[in-house]
């Protein structure tokens, strides 16, 4: 049985949310290590992975940092809103 349509496109409307939550974090991340974390990013060989947190970038001074990572929260606090009001719940795509 397929969910009705107003559901439907409620699930789509997170799941693209989550893909704009990637982009920002990428996004915030890249302007991140081109000014304040410029000094560790250059630290890092190629290839080395490491764990980003949003914390780390919630702790950054940089006002242009700190505005995208706002934007950050507000869109996974509206995934989590539309998830919680309609009785959604994230599709595994695994």
């Amino acid at each position: 049985m397929s969910p009705e349509p107003y559901k439907q496109s409620l699930s789509d409307a997170v799941a693209k949310l989550m893909d704009i939550r990637e982009l920002l974090f990428d996004v915030t991340f890249q302007v991140a290590i081109t000014n304040e974390l410029k000094d560790w990013s250059d630290t890092v060989d190629v290839g080395e992975e490491h764990t980003i947190s949003k914390e780390l970038l919630e702790s950054c001074d940089d006002t242009n940092v700190q505005l995208l990572t706002q934007l950050l929260t507000h869109v996974e606090k509206t995934c989590e809103s539309l998830l919680n009001l309609n009785n959604l719940e994230l599709e595994d795509d695994g």
